[in-house]
């Protein structure tokens, strides 16, 4: 376990060195007039020690214009300054000390600050250059919390680099307006019911020089607002909970809503678990959770959340206890009858890092942890990730991407389990503020748009489905039905998917195998970005097609699905012929396991609505495959785990069509419109009869047939082919001026459903 010293200074929210409490103390003390300068660093020391930052910054400031050469001033100065949240003067003042100090003599760190503010900022290429600066720095100890630190935020400034222009489009964040935010602290909302709870730091007299008039009354203390066209703080809940003698905050319901769970602090270090229950309208008095959750070797216990999953009651929050992975840690125990609970176990390395893991929240509909940190790739400070599956094996984290997650510090994300309006608190520009405008925490109201429910209503014709098109399916390589020459195999594509993704970490390894930190983390990016946004998305697109195909076949239409294989270039393409073919076939047993087996009848034409499904099915579709792509075996790198290999290995559901609404009509039906003539020489003619099959009932016309290029030649049936009865097409191939790899098709058209069909045909030719 790495223990970060350095946690307290590394986000100045966490400025009261109690992760809860995230709001600020302005006492300044004095008058900043006819001071020495002595003085004047005197008085900035005292204000940094209560945790006055802007306060000591203005004395700094003051004492800097009387000796602006002083480094130890001006480390100070830039200190203060990143405290409060001011990162744009913050990172000039560390880039002064770093050119002063060069080669860190005096202050070693001053680089590893200068390139946290820089990604504060948003300049992401700029903070990878300094954090390599400061990973250079700390080499000799490469269990140092800044090595490691600057070492992880290489790759993060390299994913938020490329990251930074995609958006959760579905997604808006509003500041939640002056009702309900100052310019103080306000953080930590979630909505019961009709009302809004949340947590805020609030002086009740300031002065203008931004003192705190009545110090014996600032305490953080939890409100409820009620709606009426805004949210709007009604006052701070019963004092049995808000009590005056200390900090208390992060408050939360069980699920029935009879116990509240909050967050105490008698202290600025010292932060503990406690419930009231709520019966007739009245809080009891508060009671300090057992020693199993507030563990005497913690200092901070805080950040309740519940959550019912799997029939079973949880407590998830954060502590500093002994066994975790380092600062604090996402942590949950099971509660049991009598309000006693369950061992208390860590979320695990996927969730917590070295750096505080905090703000956690399970939607329980969805299966997601929601919480934030600043390890994983982020684009600053605290952001939002998401993570599936039960608490004891969840998922790797998920960025949120923007607007939900800024450059800024992104936490306490909530959403109601039965809409889709939640919170986040921000100290994102657009806060209420006096100090800077990125200084404090507002609450924000975050929308995420619902998806439309898909009915019969709202599939009205052929392009409703076809914008959805094409559905992409990814395949590991020689998957499925390994080494064999089988046309077909019986997994389905669920299956299918669920051993590929089983296989992520495998391709982590061998695509990272052997290279250096940097790219090695690149190599894990691309490989982790393709499995989201290329296996994971395919899976998520054929539900949904699966869902629209459904709901038109029930309409009695009849529909053909092209459907196109492609493959990488290790094996040639005999073999790859049918290796397409396997996984188009798992496409097809998909719908077949479809639900409870709805799909069957229209596959297999006994549908009562007259309705039918069939496929036109294209393996080793007509392309080229990336010749930047190995086909050498003994580099199983770059011909199997390397992400331009993996996206050659693929089916795509292309299209679909569908006759019109007429009782009679003429079958224009294939029973396999693909054919392979392996190895052939060049100038060699070859020659195949695709039988054509009337399943009509009345006369199939082949009208035309497009030959596609002239080194195919053609020849079919002239004459109308009965009901039942069966026709040809011939197609004649000319090798002359070929080599390589040919697809090649012709496309029949008829009087008939489908008005078209292509047919293929596939070759290797050699010199």
């Amino acid at each position: 376990m790495v223990h970060n010293k350095y946690f307290v200074p590394l986000y100045s929210n966490m400025n009261f060195k109690s992760i809860i409490l995230l709001g600020f103390m302005f006492l300044i003390f004095g008058s900043i007039h006819s001071q020495s300068q002595k003085q004047l660093i005197q008085y900035a020391d005292e204000n940094f020690e209560l945790g006055d930052f802007y306060g000591a910054s203005i004395y700094y400031q003051k004492a800097m214009k009387m000796d602006s050469a002083n480094i130890h001033l001006l480390y100070k100065y830039a200190t203060s300054l990143r405290y409060y949240n001011n990162y744009t003067d913050a990172e000039y003042y560390y880039s002064k000390i770093v050119d002063k100090d060069n080669g860190g003599r005096i202050y070693q760190d001053a680089i590893f600050w200068l390139a946290m503010m820089q990604k504060n900022n948003a300049d992401y290429k700029e903070a990878s250059k300094s954090f390599k600066r400061a990973k250079s720095l700390y080499s000799k100890n490469k269990k140092e919390y800044i090595y490691l630190k600057s070492v992880r935020e290489i790759a993060s400034c390299n994913w938020a680099n490329r990251s930074k222009n995609e958006m959760n489009a579905d997604c808006s964040v509003t500041n939640l307006g002056d009702k309900i935010n100052t310019t103080q602290a306000e953080f930590s909302a979630f909505q019961q019911g009709e009302k809004l709870y949340f947590s805020s730091l609030r002086a009740s007299k300031i002065s203008e020089s931004l003192e705190i008039l009545t110090p014996h009354d600032y305490k953080t203390a939890i409100y409820e607002a009620t709606y009426n066209e805004t949210w709007e703080t009604k006052n701070k809940i019963d004092s049995n909970i808000n009590s005056i003698l200390s900090h208390n905050a992060n408050g939360c319901f069980n699920t029935n809503g009879t116990v509240f769970y909050f967050t105490r602090c008698d202290s600025l270090n010292a932060c503990k678990l406690y419930a009231s229950k709520f019966t007739s309208g009245k809080w009891s008095a508060p009671s300090l959770l057992p020693d199993k959750i507030n563990d005497p070797s913690a200092t901070k216990t805080t950040q309740p959340n519940i959550a019912k999953i799997g029939g079973k009651e949880f407590l998830i929050f954060v502590s500093d206890r002994n066994g975790g992975q380092g600062n604090l840690d996402i942590w949950f125990a099971e509660i049991l009858d009598g309000g006693t609970f369950g061992k208390p176990q860590n979320a695990g390395s996927k969730i917590n890092s070295p750096d505080p893991d905090i703000t956690p929240f399970y939607h329980q509909k969805e299966n997601l942890l929601y919480f934030s940190s600043s390890w994983h790739n982020g684009f600053g400070g605290f952001d939002v990730f998401k993570s599936k599956g039960p608490l004891e094996n969840l998922s790797e984290p998920e960025n949120l991407l923007p607007p939900i997650n800024t450059q800024w510090n992104d936490f306490y994300f909530t959403i109601d389990s039965s809409s889709s309006e939640g919170f986040l608190t921000s100290n994102r520009l657009g806060v209420f503020y006096e100090k800077g405008p990125t200084c404090c925490n507002d609450i924000w109201s975050v929308n995420i748009a619902k998806e439309e429910l898909i009915t019969s209503e709202t599939i009205e014709t052929l392009d409703d489905i076809n914008k959805y098109l094409p559905v992409t399916l990814y395949f590991h390589n020689d998957r499925p039905g390994p080494r064999s020459l089988d046309t077909t195999v019986n997994d389905n594509y669920l299956t299918t998917y669920e051993k590929y993704k089983a296989l992520q970490q495998t391709y982590r390894d061998e695509y990272s195998k052997g290279l250096e930190e940097e790219q090695k983390e690149e190599a894990i990016y691309d490989i982790d970005d393709y499995f989201k946004n290329y296996v994971d998305k395919g899976v998520d697109d054929l539900e949904l097609f699966a869902k629209l195909l459904l709901i038109e076949l029930e309409k009695g239409e009849k529909i053909e699905v092209t459907i196109k294989g492609f493959a990488s270039p290790l094996a040639k393409s005999d073999y790859n012929v049918n290796l397409t073919k396997r996984r188009i076939s798992t496409f097809v047993n998909y719908l077949r396991a479809y639900g409870n087996g709805e799909f069957n009848d229209y596959i297999d034409k006994t549908a009562k609505n007259g309705g039918f499904l069939t496929f036109l099915k294209i393996p080793f579709g007509e392309y080229t495959a990336n010749p930047n792509v190995s086909d050498d075996y003994y580099d199983q790198k770059n011909s199997i785990y390397n992400r331009k290999a993996a996206l050659e290995r693929k089916i795509e559901i292309q299209s679909i069509t569908y006759a019109e609404k007429d009782e009679n009509y003429a079958g224009l039906t294939v029973s396999d419109g693909t054919f392979d003539f392996g190895k052939i020489k060049q100038g060699e003619k070859v020659k195949h009869t695709f039988v054509i099959e009337n399943t009509g009932n009345i006369p199939l016309e082949i009208v035309d047939v497009d030959r596609g290029c002239e080194c195919n030649q053609v020849n079919f049936s002239k004459e109308p082919i009965p009901p039942g009865e069966k026709g040809f097409v011939e197609i004649t191939f000319d090798a002359s001026g070929l080599s390589g790899k040919q697809v090649k098709s012709i496309t029949v058209i008829g009087n008939s459903f489908p008005k078209t069909k292509r047919l293929v045909i596939t070759s290797e030719v050699f010199d």
